[in-house]
């Protein structure tokens, strides 16, 4: 029977009589729910991970997985660009007829996990790639004694998929590995070594999931941000630095204050909106944001500016299709990060105009945005309604339970030069409820405008 070697607690590894080798993964809860450190284990330390079929209570087939990377306790991790590495050990204390060795890499989405089971969880199959370690040159000749192949497979960092609904394939980048409970969607990798024999004789396979990590850079940052973060001098705003924010439509919002209080007020710059980009942000690190307010009502304004009263989050928007059955509903899990913080700047204040500075701090080991057929992983910044119970929205002004969606990239990898710095703490604590719907009502005019600056220049 299979069984793990000891160089990590490893779950039991895939072992058939030429059955389908496709196990379980286990739950990488510390891929993208870890300390700030990629990886609890020393990331630049040779770890090997053996599997093992033993026959008569011997060592028959072992398979060893390299990696002088980041890695888990028990789990090796494969980064895009360093091949998958191993070797393969027979120790046959009889000869044996074996036809041939070949290694596998596969990756799925769908398959097996935790408490869901049915087939809504078929996995499909995007990457089968298969590489022969040893075959037989002569007929009838038997393999006995000690034998070790060493193995590197180059996986790819994009394969091609067919499309129904286009003349040509599309183009997917391999994604991370990914698994959570609950959620009933999995990217998995696996390796496989099928010792194969001729006729009726019995093939043996060994299977064994790993970790894969796409390293996937931003753009540079703009000349004044990256100045700014070498020099240690505080980034400068879209006054100053306009290339290096990025300024979604102004949103002008209605409503009432103490049910009876309404103004008017209008965007001060529509001019701000010509620039179409998708904005990428390597995770550990920062979203900068600036907020404008403007209004005729300054009372309105001292309850919107108030940095509590500002919800602005990620929100991580998950999508599965493939593999349902007919008739079923495709996967959508949402879910949102904590409030971004914010700080009052005291320049340009006036009574009609409050100024903000804010971020988002981006936990270390959340998923990056992704594709693969049917399965995405894809995020947004999101202004959720201020948090003021004496302001009530109208309803009309929402898409979605928001006032704004921003999709944004996340990305893998920094960009070259100095890294983003943070101005505040990193804190990854969910600090508050959701806000909701629950403070929306039809109601007497009250607008204020908005303008709210992403940090840009990462296309």
């Amino acid at each position: 029977m299979a069984s793990a070697a000891s160089s990590g607690n490893l779950p039991p590894p895939s072992y058939t009589e030429k059955s389908d080798p496709r196990s379980e993964l286990p739950a990488y809860g510390q891929i993208h729910h870890s300390d700030p450190a990629l990886h609890k284990v020393a990331q630049n330390v040779t770890k090997e991970f053996d599997y093992t079929i033993a026959k008569g209570g011997h060592p028959f087939l072992v398979m060893t997985l390299i990696t002088t990377g980041p890695h888990l306790q028990d789990t090796p991790i494969f980064v895009e660009g360093s091949p998958v590495k191993g070797k393969i050990q027979l120790h046959l204390k009889k000869p044996d007829s074996i036809s041939s060795v070949a290694l596998t890499a596969k990756m799925f989405t769908g398959g097996p996990y935790a408490g869901y089971t049915t087939n809504a969880s078929k996995p499909s199959e995007f990457l089968n790639q298969t590489h022969t370690v040893w075959t037989q040159e002569e007929p009838h000749t038997a393999l006995h004694g000690e034998y070790t192949w060493p193995f590197a497979i180059d996986l790819p960092k994009e394969v091609e998929i067919a499309d129904k609904s286009h003349s040509q394939p599309k183009t997917f980048r391999l994604p991370q590995t990914f698994f959570e409970r609950f959620i009933q969607a999995t990217i998995r990798y696996e390796i496989i070594v099928t010792v194969a024999r001729k006729g009726i004789l019995h093939s043996n396979e060994l299977s064994t999931p790993f970790a894969y990590i796409p390293v996937v850079q931003p753009p540079p940052l703009p000349p004044l941000r990256r100045l700014a973060y070498e020099e240690g001098t505080p980034i400068l705003g879209p006054k100053v630095d306009p290339d290096g924010w990025y300024l979604p439509k102004p949103v002008q919002i209605e409503g009432s204050l103490f049910n009876d209080h309404s103004v008017r007020a209008e965007c001060r710059d529509k001019s701000a909106i010509n620039i179409i980009q998708q904005l990428s942000y390597t995770r550990g690190s920062v979203i900068p944001l600036v907020m404008t307010l403007e209004s005729d009502d300054s009372q309105l304004l001292d309850l919107l500016s108030s940095p509590e009263a500002i919800s602005v989050r990620t929100r991580r928007h998950i999508s599965a299709h493939h593999g349902k059955p007919h008739g079923e509903r495709p996967l959508h899990s949402v879910d949102h990060s904590q409030r971004a913080v914010w700080w009052r700047q005291t320049d340009d204040q006036t009574d009609r105009l409050r100024v903000l500075q804010g971020e988002i701090h981006l936990r270390p080991d959340i998923v990056p945005t992704s594709a693969m057929g049917d399965f995405s992983v894809n995020y947004n910044v999101v202004l959720f309604p201020f948090d003021v119970p004496s302001f009530k929205i109208k309803a009309e002004d929402l898409h979605d339970h928001s006032l704004l969606q921003q999709p944004i990239n996340i990305v893998t990898a920094f960009a070259s030069g100095p890294r983003p710095r943070m101005s505040t703490p990193a804190d990854y604590t969910p600090n508050d409820k959701m806000d909701d719907a629950d403070n929306l009502e039809k109601s007497d005019l009250l607008t204020a405008t908005n303008d709210f600056y992403l940090s840009g220049g990462h296309d």
